[in-house]
């Protein structure tokens, strides 16, 4: 069986295997995230793509951070400190800065394709190995190579085939409804248009990139993509992404982009030049929901945190990783942990539910 290993998507056969629909998986996106240098040696992410020609590839990243990831292990990292080891680098798959979840093998899982992966873990320094964001059938894969599960959440939309905005809103509580009708009222001359497909423009990547990176300033965060990042997906990806722009007075203020397939949108990056009361929910949850109406779109993944977002009407739902720490004692601990999170969070769940707006 032959096994070939790269550090590059170039010296892949990524194009070889049949296209996935979600986005993310595609060609055109890692190409991106490596030629604008968002992924590689100076950013913490080194790619590492395992592949079995025709059957399967997997890819994953050698990381010496937990920035970008979406599932939190920095308590794993201080408990690592405390005990005196490094916990990075560690080997982390999941689609760089992106909490959805997607396969992490093209076409199937291969075991030939694991075993070579299991043998770069063990004679390497990596502390650990993480999925993050797996699929249903994952989880059992997972759990045969013995992994742990951890359990987290994200807030979701699903459309229930939903013939309007005012479609949805009739399927609120009427207290719920009104709330909205208000939040979606804006003074005269502030706009809304989506772009997508051919009407995107460089122009456009452009612009949500400095909206984008005025977020970031403003939270004093890190700017994980750069603008060469936007241009290129905003050009290579574009009937995959759309763009929702914010004018005043015909100036853009504001924008939010997202990535789609036939059945699921995924709300990604906002940013705005000026602070406008509810116009945050106007562009990362209610252009959104519309959207999805409008093209018949099932899902609308919102990411995770922000419990305001159940008032909106997106529901939590239960997202999975899989977990490998190389010293028994502390994949043990670990384990504990795990458990304690997920009972918690079954706990949680309730109560979350109970504030549904729906009637």
């Amino acid at each position: 069986m032959q096994i070939n290993i790269a550090d590059n998507i170039l010296d892949t056969g990524w194009k070889d295997f049949t296209p996935s629909e979600s986005p993310f998986l595609s060609y055109e996106f890692f190409l991106a995230l490596e030629e604008s240098h968002v992924v590689g040696n100076s950013s913490g992410w080194q790619p590492i793509y395992i592949e079995e020609p025709g059957n399967s590839l997997l890819y994953t990243f050698a990381k010496n951070h937990s920035y970008g990831e979406y599932i939190f292990d920095w308590d794993w990292a201080n408990f690592y400190q405390q005990q005196g080891i490094q916990y990075y680098p560690k080997l982390t798959s999941m689609i760089p800065f992106t909490s959805a979840t997607t396969p992490h093998f093209l076409s199937s899982t291969s075991d030939g394709v694991m075993a070579k992966y299991e043998e770069i873990y063990q004679k390497n320094n990596f502390s650990s190995s993480h999925f993050l964001f797996i699929t249903e059938s994952e989880r059992e894969y997972f759990k045969s190579k013995d992994y742990l599960i951890r359990d987290s959440f994200q807030y979701h939309f699903y459309n229930k085939n939903y013939e309007s905005f005012d479609g949805f809103l009739q399927d609120l509580k009427p207290k719920k409804a009104k709330q909205i009708r208000k939040e979606r009222r804006f003074s005269e001359g502030i706009t809304f248009n989506r772009f997508t497909g051919d009407k995107l423009s460089p122009r456009h990547a452009v612009e949500m990139f400095q909206f984008y990176h005025a977020t970031i300033k403003k939270k004093n965060a890190i700017a994980y993509l750069n603008e060469d990042f936007f241009l290129m997906i905003f050009d290579k990806l574009r009937h995959n992404i759309v763009y929702v722009q914010a004018s005043k007075n015909d100036e853009a203020i504001a924008g939010a982009f997202y990535f789609f397939s036939s059945s699921c949108l995924y709300g990604r990056y906002w940013g705005t030049t000026e602070d406008i009361k509810n116009l945050h929910f106007e562009l990362c949850y209610y252009q959104g929901i519309e959207f999805c109406i409008e093209n018949k779109i099932n899902d609308f993944e919102a990411g995770a945190q922000g419990e305001h977002k159940i008032a909106r009407g997106f529901r939590p739902v239960k997202t999975f990783s899989a977990h490998k720490m190389k010293i028994p004692v502390i994949h043990g601990a670990i384990e504990n942990y795990i458990s304690e999170e997920r009972a918690s969070i079954n706990q949680l769940f309730p109560l979350l539910e109970s504030k549904l707006p729906f009637r």
